[in-house]
């Protein structure tokens, strides 16, 4: 008799467990809640929608003033890549971005990817000097350049980074004095 009273308590755990699993089950594989929503993972998968340059297509690269929107509207920090065609620097610069750790890391940011020769309004975003390549960081909430979050290597030609330069821990920097959305 012992064993008819078992088996009863044994059905039940499974159930309540399935019940349970089921309960906490909230999103589908298509990115979107029980409730119909966008699901949070889902709005972090973003598409390119200005030219890498050679900075790793991967990347979800934005335009100056829509990039700068798109950091007001998310409160994400932005970072901002200055560069020019012709410049030897900057074509050093492009395997940085190609670095697995920072393209994931980009997905926490706004990314802005400029040309300073077809996009001359980047020149506001020159805070030490025009120089090429420059990579600043952007407050989401003034549009600002964020003085302290530069390449802590260097006492002029603060924004310059080469490849050997610790561009994640900058990003790093930046995502504990702003966070992520």
């Amino acid at each position: 008799m012992p064993i008819s009273r078992a088996r009863p308590a044994l059905v039940l755990v499974p159930l309540l467990a399935g019940v349970a699993s089921i309960a906490a089950c909230t999103e589908d594989p298509f990115g979107t809640t029980v409730t119909g929503k966008a699901s949070p993972r889902a709005a972090t998968v973003r598409k390119a929608t200005a030219p890498a340059h050679g900075f790793n297509d991967d990347i979800a690269w934005r335009g100056l003033d829509e990039g700068l929107r798109e950091a007001s509207e998310l409160q994400r920090p932005l970072m901002l890549l200055v560069h020019t065609s012709w410049c030897g620097r900057c074509r050093e610069l492009k395997v940085a971005f190609a670095d697995e750790e920072l393209e994931k890391a980009s997905a926490q940011f706004v990314m802005v990817n400029v040309d300073q020769d077809e996009v001359p309004r980047s020149l506001q975003f020159a805070p030490d000097g025009a120089y090429v390549p420059r990579v600043l960081i952007v407050d989401p909430k003034t549009g600002q350049v964020d003085p302290d979050l530069r390449n802590d290597r260097r006492s002029q030609t603060v924004y310059y980074y080469t490849p050997h330069d610790d561009l994640v821990g900058t990003m790093k920097k930046a995502l504990s004095r702003y966070g992520s959305s």
